[in-house]
């Protein structure tokens, strides 16, 4: 039984990819059933003279382009040489935003539910003009056992495993001029407990002295600079499945992220009451669900108390 066609997408799709063409694949079998208008592939180039990764990377192209077949217009942004995950997404969302003023933006892992365009779309239109609110996410890494009275909220955090954004957002970061203050994560958030200090004080000093090389840290950091806010939705609305030896980045295949919402939303979305800003409670239990959890760096007793509900299968 074919899946049912959806509401096409009108706002513009990017797809960045690499060198995985099973997950393009997939990533494109789930955007045939929205057939969003205008599609955006942004890929990198192989390494080096390894004919394995040339192959792997061009196949990963030609999945992409087999897969739309649906009627839409597509742009390419293909690196003949290999530029690198930073520089490839920065330049490749360059150009996008050069020429779009909004844009979905899913990585070749990063594998949708139903819900998740139908929630970038309503709200992409609901905060076009909130010039406070950065972009919006897919991702819900709260406790499942957490109850939020509503069907988003705003975060500090931009998490970018399937996101949406504005170019007036994109378009303010002034790369080049990025730094991490001396007076570290509590220049941003005076508040902020030790154990969140610690943890990004440690990260942004890695990709200060050049350790780690990827976009998102300094793009997020650029919002908390300028004390802006993402729409996190109450319920995990994408899945990263490409952890594992061939991920760029999490190579640990049992890592746990703390995806464990996986209910649907449904339009209208209730939103918070109040005014725009950051619910510091909810964000403190993503840090602790997902940034520590990643690492493996929760308490003793939290690390054991979740291993135990694992096996008796409780939330």
């Amino acid at each position: 039984m074919r899946d049912p066609v959806l509401k096409p997408v009108k706002t513009p799709v990017a797809i960045i990819l690499y060198r995985r063409p099973r997950l393009v694949g997939e990533l494109v079998r789930i955007l045939q059933t929205h057939r969003p208008e205008r599609v955006w592939l942004i890929a990198d180039g192989p390494k080096g003279e390894n004919r394995v990764e040339a192959g792997l990377c061009l196949e990963a192209r030609r999945e992409a382009e087999r897969g739309i077949t649906w009627d839409c217009k597509v742009h390419k942004i293909y690196a003949e040489k290999n530029l690198g995950l930073r520089r490839n997404v920065e330049q490749g969302l360059d150009a996008l935003f050069a020429e779009e003023s909004e844009a979905i933006i899913l990585e070749e892992d990063c594998h949708p539910s139903p819900g998740f365009f139908p929630f970038c779309e309503e709200m992409l239109g609901r905060y076009r003009n909130e010039t406070s609110v950065a972009g919006v996410s897919g991702n819900c890494f709260l406790p499942k056992s957490t109850v939020v009275d509503s069907d988003y909220f705003f975060s500090s955090y931009l998490h970018i495993w399937g996101w949406a954004t504005w170019a007036r957002a994109w378009n303010s970061y002034d790369r080049p001029s990025w730094f991490w203050p001396e007076g570290g994560y509590r220049s941003y958030f005076p508040e902020a407990g030790k154990a969140q200090s610690r943890y990004w004080d440690r990260i942004y000093g890695r990709v200060s002295s050049g350790q780690i090389q990827t976009w998102d840290y300094p793009w997020v950091s650029h919002l908390w600079r300028r004390g802006w806010v993402s729409i996190t939705p109450s319920q995990n609305l994408v899945t990263n499945r490409g952890f594992g030896l061939e991920a760029t980045n999490t190579r640990d295949s049992s890592a746990e992220v703390g995806l464990e919402r996986e209910g649907q939303l449904s339009p209208p979305y209730r939103g918070p009451t109040g005014q725009i800003r950051a619910d510091t409670t909810l964000d403190q239990l993503v840090f602790q669900n997902h940034f520590l959890r990643m690492e493996g760096r929760l308490p003793f007793f939290s690390r054991m108390l979740r291993s135990i509900r694992k096996r008796l299968n409780v939330a």
